[in-house]
């Protein structure tokens, strides 16, 4: 019975994958991940927006609102510009991401030194 389903394993085996040449919102110079959730649906698009006219504050909108809605970036990604840096965004976000705790071990170990060091 295993030859079976390794025999079938083979004879299906070309993935089948949709939007796999849609551009990704990560890649494009316009998504801004946010500082507490690095890339994820919480993430802004910086193309588009909307000014306060009192305070002159912006506020863009989500990255997948902007992909839903087909007068923005639509499902193609009609004003996708690639990231020239991604690895270097990705980097950037996941420190600033993972600066509480950076933090928090850091200090922790600093107070553990000093206490052991300069005992009252």
């Amino acid at each position: 019975m295993k030859i079976i389903y390794f025999l079938l394993y083979f004879a299906n085996c070309s993935p089948i994958i949709t939007n796999v040449n849609i551009p990704s919102c990560k890649n494009c110079k316009y998504y801004n991940p946010s500082h507490y959730s690095s890339f994820s649906l919480l993430n802004k698009c910086n193309k588009f927006g909307e000014k306060n006219i009192i305070t002159d504050e912006i506020t863009y909108n989500y990255a997948d609102a902007c992909r839903n809605d087909e007068s923005k970036c639509g499902k193609d990604g009609k004003y996708f510009e690639k990231e020239s840096n991604v690895n270097l965004k990705i980097i950037k976000y996941k420190i600033i991401n993972d600066l509480p705790d950076i933090l928090l071990v850091s200090s922790l170990v600093l107070i553990s030194i000093i206490t052991f060091f300069y005992p009252k």
